[in-house]
């Protein structure tokens, strides 16, 4: 039996317990509660944690597995066997940043997870979504100078599907590698040349028959959305989760509400991106547009009830460092949200909507010990959930996965 002893926030009280205990046997957490009263047997191992605190460990519902910081210079780095073992690397760095688990949009996601599970791949536990769908000349359409056949062949990322046939199949090839869930692009975006963000993509019916197929799969697709109509219409065709939601209106609020569907956030991506240096002029205009617009969503899901999960958009590219994957917990807190009700959104929400919210995303007994130790108190300055120098120990199922290394620099 291990023992950590010090601030517990549990994710489900609300509150932090200043003298607390977390008991781990095994791969599970046996106690969690009150270390009065707790007889801690004699030589048995205890960490003490001084003016630090005890959390469940994070969850990024929105991240992007690409590897290509670290996929080397060989044709560019663009061969996609180079990202891949780029994108094996970068694993590793979310778990140094206290992030135990990840829904990531992307190919190398698949491979990646199957590598955590049989325990080769040092990582988070990755719910993987493998290609995003959207349409030709929509927000994933990054490949303007090639035919939808060229582009389809070399992105990882994304495939372009037209038509309920086509969606069809993309679905399935998305299910038949590995994929978990399904991600649509219902809207245009930011980083796209070749819409709006306010386009609406997929008509109605491509919308309903994705929802469809992927229902005969037990799954459920979540939808990228910028503009508010296209987010309308996929909510009205079934979709469950709402990716950013920058520009939704209360109509689009309430349908939400009665659907029981959650919103995903990156507002660290939302509120910063305009800011970023050498932006083409049409990504910088998309981009002033969309932070304020992002807070009152972020308001207005807040008043409503709406179940609110933590994503990044992160790609570990210069401007989103997976070491400081954290920095979304600070901007949740200036869209309005408490330190609280941000740790809640990275742990117990972000467990729910991964599907493993009977093993994860809270500080409970049976429940697997998916555990982060930071320096500080998050709920009087959230900054110390920021970046991974932060975190001192990390426990993944059990097991300690990162620890302070005597004569070695913290990362971050």
């Amino acid at each position: 039996m291990v023992y950590l002893r010090g601030r517990v926030i549990d994710a489900v009280s609300g509150g932090a317990l200043e003298d607390g205990v977390v008991a781990v046997e095994g791969e599970r957490i046996y106690f969690c509660g009150p270390a009065e009263g707790i007889g801690i047997p004699e030589g048995s191992l205890v960490y003490e944690v001084e003016n630090g605190t005890v959390l469940p460990g994070f969850i990024d519902c929105h991240a992007h597995l690409t590897g290509e910081e670290d996929a080397g210079s060989f044709a560019d780095g663009k061969l996609f066997g180079d990202q891949l073992v780029g994108a094996v690397y970068q694993a590793g760095l979310l778990l140094d940043a206290g992030f135990t688990g990840i829904r990531d949009m992307s190919e190398a996601g698949v491979y990646v997870s199957r590598g955590v599970e049989r325990g080769i791949v040092r990582g988070p536990h990755i719910f993987p979504g493998a290609k995003l769908l959207g349409i030709t000349s929509g927000h994933i359409d990054g490949y303007p100078w090639l035919s939808k056949e060229e582009a389809n062949a070399i992105d990882h990322m994304g495939r372009m599907v037209d038509g309920p046939d086509d969606c069809i199949r993309g679905v399935r090839e998305q299910f038949r590698i590995g994929g978990k869930f399904i991600k649509i692009c219902a809207t245009g975006g930011v980083s796209s040349p070749t819409d709006r963000v306010d386009d609406v993509q997929f008509s109605q019916a491509e919308l309903e028959t994705i929802v469809e197929e992927t229902k005969r799969h037990h799954s459920y697709v979540c939808a990228h959305c910028t503009g508010n109509e296209g987010a309308y219409q996929a909510l009205l065709a079934g979709v469950t989760c709402i990716e950013h939601g920058v520009m939704l209106t209360q109509r689009e609020i309430d349908l939400m509400k009665e659907k029981d569907a959650t919103l995903v956030t990156t507002l660290s991506v939302a509120l910063g991106v305009a800011n970023i240096p050498g932006l083409p002029d049409w990504m910088h205009e998309k981009a002033l547009g969309c932070a304020e617009a992002n807070k009152r969503t972020i308001a207005m899901a807040r008043k409503a009830g709406i179940r609110i999960a933590l994503g990044t958009d992160y790609s570990n590219s210069r401007n989103t460092p997976y070491l400081q994957l954290g920095r979304e917990f600070e901007a949740m807190t200036r869209a309005g949200m408490t330190n609280m009700e941000a740790i809640q959104a990275g742990t117990v929400n972000a467990a729910y909507l991964t599907d493993r919210r009977g093993e994860v995303g809270t500080l409970e007994a049976g429940k697997i010990a998916d555990i982060v130790i930071v320096d500080g108190n998050p709920l009087e300055d959230i900054n110390v959930l920021a970046d991974a120098c932060h975190v001192k120990y990390v426990f993944q199922s059990g097991r300690v996965v990162k620890k302070p290394a005597a004569g070695r620099k913290e990362q971050g």
